[in-house]
């Protein structure tokens, strides 16, 4: 058998040390921290509120601000943006420099739809004609004005009070999620 001690620092237990039931604490640990040392029951655990002779558990978190929201909606749109996609079973990039790359690319071939250009995938080098290079600038772009019609959508709903959690942002059907 094990007894708890709760580590309390203002007023919050910050950690749990547990010895021996035939063991004192003094013997196992400085008196400058036994002195924050408080028994303490099973259930006791980090986060929890001790108010001088009781443990309770920590109050509910606040719900996040509309501010909050549109961070976290932000935030999942980059993560989504640039985190890549398929484009005829290729993997390809999509973080910010492979945008501009991408970019770059079909610009050159606009310019010179008769070459053929080596492009660095996520798997490994690959040739591709105009057409190609084409058609994953359009698939990267469509990815990336996706990304962000969602997180317009997200920030609307944000607005008119339907969105209330940063969970209902992330369950909303970002691109390449599952509906």
């Amino acid at each position: 058998m094990t007894v708890p001690y709760a580590r309390i620092d203002g007023g919050t237990v910050v950690e749990i040390i547990t010895i021996p039931d035939d063991a004192d604490i003094a013997d196992r640990y400085h008196p400058d921290i036994v002195v924050d040392l408080i028994l303490c029951g099973p259930e006791v655990a980090p986060g929890w509120v001790y108010g001088g002779d009781t443990f309770a558990p920590p109050p509910p978190a606040p719900p996040p601000s509309a501010a909050d929201l549109y961070v976290a909606a932000v935030d999942k749109r980059w993560r989504v943006e640039t985190g890549g996609i398929s484009v005829g079973g290729v993997p390809v990039a999509t973080d910010r420099e492979s945008q501009s790359l991408i970019t770059g690319a079909h610009a050159y071939v606009l310019t010179n739809p008769d070459v053929s250009i080596k492009f660095k995938a996520a798997n490994g080098f690959v040739d591709l004609d105009a057409t190609r290079v084409t058609a994953v600038a359009t698939a990267v772009a469509a990815h990336v004005q996706a990304c962000f019609a969602v997180e317009a959508d997200v920030a609307a709903a944000i607005a008119d009070g339907t969105v209330t959690t940063t969970q209902q942002v992330d369950d909303w059907p970002w691109p390449g999620t599952p509906a």
